[in-house]
């Protein structure tokens, strides 16, 4: 079984994402519980995007629990890129953590051969499509990314669950 995510990239959080603020850890820490609940579910395919942000956290969350899991059920990180230029404009950290990410990943897939307007668009409908279930970690806005693929997954009939952001904001 596939899952796949969406969700914000740093700037679409309502608290600040790089911050040790009580909201991140748990934020991460839920996140990481979601997807252990997913993979004792049966998932053992996810597919993330790469973004900066939630794609991102969800990669990592997902290594982690390769590790953990790693004699009892093999998992399957794929790393669904929506062009070679996707990481141009990145800080040096940010740059240094999707290599890493990127190396672990068990495939990688190349969306467009090279930038379009439309080439993240295209990456999330075929996560999507790939999928059996969305994972969208949300912040409520009716616009933007996130909201489009959340739209898709429901237009495709796929199950969404959410990870509301701003369940974390006072906390």
């Amino acid at each position: 079984m596939v899952c796949c995510v969406t969700g914000h990239r740093p700037k679409g959080f309502p608290f600040p994402y790089y911050s040790l603020s009580n909201a991140v850890l748990q934020y991460r820490k839920r996140l990481a519980q979601r997807v252990e609940v997913l993979v004792e579910e049966g998932y053992t395919h996810f597919i993330t995007g790469m973004a900066m942000g939630v794609d991102l956290d969800f990669a990592e969350t997902v290594l982690a629990l390769k590790r953990k899991y790693k004699d009892m059920r093999p998992l399957l990180l794929e790393a669904a890129i929506p062009c070679p230029e996707q990481t141009a404009k990145w800080r040096k950290e940010e740059l240094l953590r999707y290599e890493n990410i990127l190396a672990a990943c068990d495939k990688k897939t190349f969306v467009s051969p090279s930038y379009t307007p439309y080439c993240m668009k295209k990456r999330n409908a075929y996560m999507v499509d790939c999928s059996d279930t969305v994972l969208a970690v949300w912040n409520g806005e009716e616009k933007g990314g996130t909201f489009s693929t959340i739209c898709y997954a429901k237009q495709k009939g796929k199950p969404v669950s959410f990870l509301l952001l701003q369940d974390f904001v006072n906390m």
